[in-house]
């Protein structure tokens, strides 16, 4: 019993910790592509995971073809708003997401692992539903804290939809894996 509790309390305690760090400062890298035509890659130093990243934190990555332009720079931050609502809408709860895919792999656990040791004369369905449960719920609840990282991708996948809508030619969004 202490284990479990000791385990719940450390997860609390990452979802408690994760969503308050923010990308790292702004990086400007120069691509010179030959015959006068350059471009800026503008990227966020990102030093945490990205489930860890705060939701009114993101920023978006992008390319700008030429010079940056006013227009375009109110263009992103008008984007990076608009796209901060939406991610804050359309994903789940950090909470929901850990404990309802260690709940739902817990409970498969419990019975898969439970029903195979029938197959073994002696052995208890409990005692190795109970371990089955265990190892299973604590690997849903690692797949649910991959899931709060794809924040970060429906967030950039919000950004590039914006810009090609509405035909932003001179600037283009970087995404990252949602994995």
């Amino acid at each position: 019993m202490k284990s479990s509790l000791r385990l719940g309390l450390t997860g609390l305690a990452m979802l408690t910790l994760s969503a308050c760090a923010g990308p790292g400062a702004l990086t400007r890298i120069s691509a010179d592509l030959g015959d006068g035509r350059l471009a800026t890659i503008y990227a966020h130093d990102q030093q945490v995971p990205s489930w860890m990243l705060a939701t009114d934190q993101l920023a978006l990555n992008y390319i700008v073809k030429g010079e940056q332009t006013e227009s375009q720079l109110a263009a992103i931050a008008g984007a990076e708003k608009s796209c901060r609502l939406y991610t804050r809408t359309s994903r789940p709860n950090e909470l929901v997401a850990v404990v309802s895919n260690g709940t739902l792999y817990a409970i498969a656990g419990f019975v898969g692992v439970g029903l195979g040791s029938q197959a073994f004369v002696g052995t208890s369905f409990k005692e190795y539903g109970e371990y089955g449960a265990g190892a299973s719920g604590f690997s849903g609840a690692a797949n649910g804290v991959v899931q709060i990282g794809g924040k970060v991708y429906t967030f950039q996948n919000c950004g590039r939809e914006l810009f090609e809508l509405f035909d932003i030619q001179d600037v283009r969004i970087l995404q990252t894996s949602p994995y």
